[in-house]
């Protein structure tokens, strides 16, 4: 019989800032949003608890801002680390439409981890990988996402993808993407 309790404290902090401004000959809002994040969950060995379906989660924006690092739960990682962020968006001030958003976020690790899934590879490290985003409409109909995970540690890029989308009217899309990711990345 297998049990483990581990409690998690998080604390999410968060502001929006905003100011006119024209751009283009158009009004818009853009918006400054700066996130702070903190996670803490003890230490545990769960090395004797088997895996069954869980992994290592894809390092973007949507897992930063997350208490585990796996998906599943046969891992529940330790923690003590700090995630910031910086949004900036700017919105149509007469609709509200997003034209495109910004962003930059990094976590801060003030205890390095120590739970791993077998075959994991745990650096010791102060600091993750940057992430950068830009997503929105660069052009009549035409939408632009990218995304860039930068490793400081070994000065490269460990991650790049771009995505375009053309859509002249509805039910009509025409896109293409690409996908860089460096080898040996799990």
């Amino acid at each position: 019989r297998i049990s483990r309790v581990l409690p998690t404290f998080t604390l999410d902090s968060t502001v929006v800032l905003e100011r006119g401004t024209k751009w283009m000959g158009q009004d818009h809002i853009q918006t400054l949003e700066p996130r702070i994040y903190y996670v803490y969950i003890p230490y545990r060995d769960q090395s004797a608890i088997p895996i069954f379906d869980s992994g290592v989660s894809d390092f973007n924006f949507a897992q930063i801002f997350s208490e585990n690092r796996y998906a599943g739960y046969d891992r529940i990682n330790d923690a003590n680390q700090l995630t910031a962020s910086l949004t900036s968006r700017f919105l149509d001030a007469n609709t509200g439409i997003e034209r495109f958003r910004v962003m930059v976020g990094q976590r801060y690790y003030l205890r390095n981890p120590r739970v791993s899934m077998p075959g994991e590879t745990v650096l010791p490290r102060t600091y993750s990988n940057s992430l950068f985003a830009f997503n929105g409409l660069v052009w009549n109909k035409t939408y632009v996402d990218t995304a860039l995970e930068y490793n400081h540690h070994k000065g490269s890029t460990d991650r790049f993808s771009i995505g375009a989308r053309y859509q002249p009217d509805e039910a009509k899309v025409l896109s293409a993407s690409y996908r860089y990711l460096r080898s040996g990345i799990g």
